[in-house]
């Protein structure tokens, strides 16, 4: 173990070495890639994992308030692993994408150096490195985001999310000020040892909160949760795979944040609650925004700004490992997605000349539907002794899924089938959380706890958003025809404003 960590430069310059090896030999070049990221960082994850411990590497200890090296674990070397095979993949699809394209090989290189800062935002064991890195990923995909200079669309974007950036990482240096102020340093071990000192955190209590609040505030601003936002679904114009990377992994930046600071932030039930409403309001806003879209990207963009909320409702209610798995399995869905947008054009061309069968569903049917669902959920909790309100985050994701699963048999033809696709569906889901939940043992809290009003609200007001999205789902017909509706649409065509 003690050997490897020499090894952690050079997985964090290995998107810039492999860009260089590609002017000699493309092959060699993107078989390396293929076969060398991915690889490397699982297989130092399980070695994390088996050791208990992270491989890490001391540079320099610059002062007592934080050294400059890296640091690995099992959260940051999955992640990592997950934007390496992204990563990997864009890199390929863009030398055809790019082939005429005079700046290909500027934008070859500012894809990489993007990566580099990706990766070293994730091993950074201290908030500077962490905000260092966010500034140079953010600055880097500014440059891809503006490789088409001609086009304006795809200028404004870039200019906003710009902006928007640069009050994050106000928000952020606000944060760490604080918490230098408190703890006397910003490494984040040191940070979590003394944040489970309860006399320290009572002294501290406004000064503490107000921290964790800020440090919400920048995670929002990185995964354009609303009002910071505007940005995203502007970016139309910019390069399929800058699209592709950026709604794949450095979006999820802001809930690697959240995650990675979960020890601390799990102090402060209050900044989580915040953190639990703004995730609820904005996965609900935006996906009734998605369903008025009918540009291709625009719409995925929508669904990203809509899936981030979810990952951010999860992690304020303090299921920080289900987040994990929502983070790598949206990574990879909308990679794919944007990656193949192309082709989703030439199916509704096709789409014109299937025969229609609309499924329609009346109301009293899904509500019904969906009511067993939640009852069976909270029946089942109760009866394995599980305290919902001071377990909100299973409580909410288990209620998410009844309805999903609900939503998936309204809409089949054959229930028999739905009904064993969507348990399914469910089983495989909770697997994987619970394998991830044994992995970021000690890394991550395992569960949160949010007893007395604050709980209460939080479940409450998060359990609405969902349940009454799903009502409005299966009433789309009935609404769209009604006055309020068809102004509901409208403001939402322009994007809820």
């Amino acid at each position: 173990m003690n050997s490897l960590q020499y090894l952690l430069p050079v997985l964090l310059l290995l998107p810039i070495i492999i860009n260089k090896l590609s002017g000699s030999s493309k092959k060699l070049s993107l078989g390396l890639a293929q076969f060398l990221g991915p690889f490397v960082f699982i297989c130092f994850s399980i070695l994390s994992y088996i050791d208990k411990s992270p491989i890490q590497l001391t540079i320099w200890n610059f002062s007592k308030y934080f050294s400059v090296g890296l640091k690995l674990d099992v959260l940051s070397g999955l992640i990592a692993a997950t934007v390496s095979t992204i990563g990997i993949v864009v890199a390929r699809y863009s030398i055809r994408f790019l082939e005429d394209d005079p700046k290909s090989e500027h934008f070859k290189k500012n894809l990489a150096f993007t990566l580099s800062f990706v990766f070293s935002m994730l091993l950074a064991p201290n908030l500077v490195l962490f905000s260092i890195s966010w500034a140079g990923a953010s600055y880097f995909l500014h440059k891809l985001l503006t490789h088409f200079s001609n086009r304006q669309g795809a200028i404004k974007a870039a200019r906003q999310k710009f902006w928007i950036n640069r009050l994050g990482d106000i928000f952020i240096i606000i944060a760490g000020g604080i918490l230098l102020n408190v703890f006397k340093t910003l490494e984040f071990n040191t940070i979590f040892a003394m944040a489970e000192n309860t006399f320290l955190m009572k002294d501290n209590y406004i000064l503490l909160n107000t921290a964790s609040i800020f440090l919400v505030l920048g995670a929002m601003t990185k995964s354009a949760q609303f009002p910071f936002h505007h940005w995203l679904p502007n970016t139309m114009e910019t390069p399929t795979p800058v699209s592709a990377i950026m709604h794949a992994g450095i979006i999820n930046a802001g809930g690697y944040l959240i995650i990675r600071m979960a020890p601390f932030l799990s102090s402060t039930p209050l900044a989580l609650s915040l953190l639990a409403i703004i995730g609820s309001f904005t996965a609900f806003w935006a996906t009734i925004v998605m369903f008025t879209q009918v540009n291709v990207k625009k719409n995925l963009a929508y669904s990203t700004i809509a899936q981030m909320g979810f990952m951010m409702l999860q992690c304020g209610l303090g299921a920080f490992s289900i987040a994990t798995v929502h983070i790598i399995g949206h990574a990879f869905y909308k990679a794919y997605a944007f990656l193949s947008s192309g082709t989703a054009t030439d199916f509704g061309r096709l789409n014109r000349y299937f025969p229609k069968q609309q499924i329609t569903n009346k109301f009293r049917n899904s509500f019904l539907l969906g009511a067993t669902s939640i009852v069976l959920v909270v029946g089942c909790l109760m009866y394995t002794g599980v305290n919902v309100l001071e377990n909100p985050g299973v409580f909410i994701l288990l209620i998410v899924l009844a309805l999903a699963a609900s939503q998936m048999i309204l809409n089949s033809k054959d229930k028999f089938q739905a009904v064993l696709f969507a348990s399914s569906i469910v089983l495989i889901y909770l697997g994987l959380t619970n394998f991830m939940t044994i992995l970021l043992e000690g890394i991550v809290p395992a569960n949160v706890l949010m007893p007395g009003i604050v709980g209460v609200v939080t479940v409450l007001i998060s359990a609405g958003f969902f349940i009454a999205l799903y009502l409005i789902q299966n009433s789309l017909d009935k609404i769209s025809q009604t006055e309020v509706g068809k102004q509901i649409y409208v403001k939402a065509l322009r994007g809820g404003f």
